[in-house]
């Protein structure tokens, strides 16, 4: 008896239409190793192969394979049809929203917009759930989410999204750091100094590399990797490196006098802010992303600097 999930057979399903594993994880939005994990625990279950395997060419169904897709399609389609008409018994107005947040955003960007909405609609319950990237875009896949709002350099693969601001990141350091004072900083002289990141093949370290390559640092020490941006924070203010941070999670730190961002001659380029989804959206859902869409701002220090280059 094949017990899989959907979320498990949908991931099969895109292997098989996709022709690979590799453009199976770019069209859904996840990792390769995700997607060779969730073959092969169907082909545990099920005790036989379910790909031809050949380095260099596209993986082909095997009879189990083919037996397996049949079974996958009629199971899916069966799967939405129920999501659709448990949908339709409950009224639109008395069900909750869940939103995935990622954590940087959270707390500095949505606060006002949330509470706008509870504010305009009190009918309505938000349900926040707040995670890494790769959280956010797990949870809105496996539809427990409605709505994700999360950091990105475009539009993710395998969603909808829709662009809600884009937010500068900066170099911050300690205050009594050799770097705190001095001005128009280049690359050869960031270099000289270690840098404190999030954990590597995450997609946040990623965003913060592609980042520092952008501002020509092609390599750079690294002193410390830590999950979390306030941990991140706190190490960097004891004088341990530099951090490359959304300008928004450290203003207030800047304001206080803890850190200092630095002064470089190339500075770090904005990411987007995006709210992703998966159609088709309940009313209700559609109402409360235009309320975010309206509401989540450009930042001040967004709107300092473009006033400064123009």
């Amino acid at each position: 008896m094949i017990t899989a999930s959907p979320r498990r057979l949908s991931v099969f399903k895109n292997v098989v239409e996709s022709g690979g594993f590799n453009a199976a994880a770019a069209r859904l939005g996840i990792a390769q190793p995700s997607v060779c994990a969730h073959v092969k625990a169907l082909e545990s279950q099920i005790g036989q192969p379910l790909f031809h395997r050949h380095r260099g060419s596209r993986p082909k169904l095997t009879k189990a394979g083919e037996a397996l897709y049949g079974f996958a399609l009629d199971m899916l389609r069966k799967s939405e049809e129920a999501t659709l008409a448990l949908a339709h018994i409950r009224t639109d107005e008395a069900r909750e929203i869940t939103i995935a947040v990622h954590r940087d955003v959270a707390p500095s960007i949505l606060s006002a917009p949330l509470g706008a909405f509870t504010r305009k609609r009190p009918d309505i319950r938000i349900v926040t759930r707040i995670g890494t990237i790769e959280d956010v875009l797990e949870l809105v896949c496996d539809e427990i989410a409605e709505l994700g709002v999360l950091l990105s350099a475009g539009p993710p693969n395998g969603v909808q999204s829709k662009l809600l601001r884009r937010e500068p990141l900066c170099l911050v350091v300690a205050r009594d750091h050799p770097l705190a004072n001095r001005k128009a900083l280049t690359p050869a002289e960031l270099v000289r100094f270690p840098f404190v990141i999030g954990l590597r093949g995450s997609r946040y370290h990623q965003l913060v590399d592609a980042a520092l390559k952008h501002m020509g640092l092609a390599t750079y020490d690294i002193a410390m990797e830590l999950q979390e941006s306030a941990a991140v924070m706190e190490i960097v203010g004891q004088g341990a490196g530099i951090a490359c941070l959304l300008r928004c999670i450290v203003e207030k730190e800047v304001a206080a006098g803890a850190l200092v961002v630095v002064d470089v001659d190339a500075p770090a380029p904005e990411v987007e802010i995006r709210c992703i989804y998966r159609a088709p959206l309940r009313p209700s859902v559609g109402k409360f992303l235009d309320h975010l869409r309206a509401n989540v701002k450009d930042s001040p220090s967004r709107a300092i600097a473009a006033a400064r280059r123009a």
